[in-house]
This record gives structure tokens, C-alpha cells and sequence, in this order.
């Protein structure tokens, strides 16, 4: 049936085949990782949105700093406090009360972490099945070098 997950027995698989199938799965568990760290900077970001929010509600000043590239700046006043524009994806940006902005970032923040968990669901999959891999590839190792030494002391 396609889309069924098919298992291998790794003890019938011949050294070199376990070999390429452990590259295989390092370079998952790398993807995997990377896709991790990404998510784990989306996340800082976006409560470093939330933080912004709050310190702009707290502020007594009405001067800003806007940021125009990461080093220039242009000097700025907040004319409203309470209302933000939040960017909802794709280039669409929506009007929204601080606490509204703040239940979107928070929203995107869990919906994030139910990702991470995934992806750290996955990584432990990969990382059991990387163990297996390489004990039986150690297996047959020991089991070849034992057969070396037999045929030579033949």
C-alpha cells in the first residue's frame, strides 16, 4: 500500500548499506536541527514583539527611535500608544489594540512551539534509529574482523 511505512531488518543490510543509510539519517537529524533553531528564533522574536508592546504601553516618553536598517535609525514620536500595526504574513499588515497584538504573537508563539515539539519527537526517532544503526553496523564489524582472523590463522 503506498504511504505505509516500510521496516528493514538493519541485520540483513550489508555493512556498506548501513554505512549509507547512517548518512542518510545525519543528514536528516542536521535538517531537523536546523529546522529546530530556526523555529527557537522565530520564537524569540516574536516575544521580543510582545516585550516591544509592553514597553511602548509602560513608556512615559512619546520619542522612538525607528529603525530603517540594523544600524540607522530615524528619531520618531508614538502618536497612539495603544494601537499597532501587526504584520499577519505574507506582507498584509492588520490594525490591532495592544492586547490584541499581543494575543497574535502569543498565538503564533504556541503554534510554534507545537512544531518544536514535533520536530523534537522526530529528532528522538531519528536519533533511536541512528543507535540501532550504528550497533549493528558494530556488530558486523566485530563478526568481519572475527572471520579475518579465522582465515588467516587458517
Amino acid at each position: 500500500m503506498p504511504g505505509q511505512p516500510t521496516t528493514v531488518d538493519l541485520n540483513s543490510l550489508a555493512p556498506q548499506q548501513l554505512v549509507d543509510f547512517r548518512k542518510s539519517i545525519d543528514q536528516e537529524i542536521n535538517h531537523f536541527t536546523q529546522s529546530l533553531q530556526a523555529l527557537q528564533t522565530a520564537q524569540t522574536k516574536l516575544k521580543e514583539c510582545i516585550t516591544s508592546i509592553d514597553n511602548l504601553e509602560s513608556s512615559k516618553s512619546d520619542d522612538l527611535l525607528i529603525p530603517l536598517t540594523s544600524s540607522l535609525y530615524l528619531p520618531g514620536k508614538s502618536l497612539k500608544k495603544n494601537e499597532f500595526l501587526v504584520d499577519i504574513g505574507t506582507g498584509y499588515f492588520v490594525e490591532k489594540s495592544a492586547k490584541d497584538a499581543k494575543q497574535v504573537y502569543e498565538f503564533k508563539i504556541n503554534k510554534l512551539n507545537d512544531d518544536a515539539k514535533k520536530l523534537k519527537d522526530i529528532l528522538v526517532q531519528k536519533n533511536e534509529i541512528l543507535n540501532s544503526v550504528n550497533l549493528v553496523l558494530r556488530k558486523k564489524m566485530i563478526e568481519y574482523e572475527s572471520q579475518q582472523e579465522a582465515a588467516q590463522k587458517a
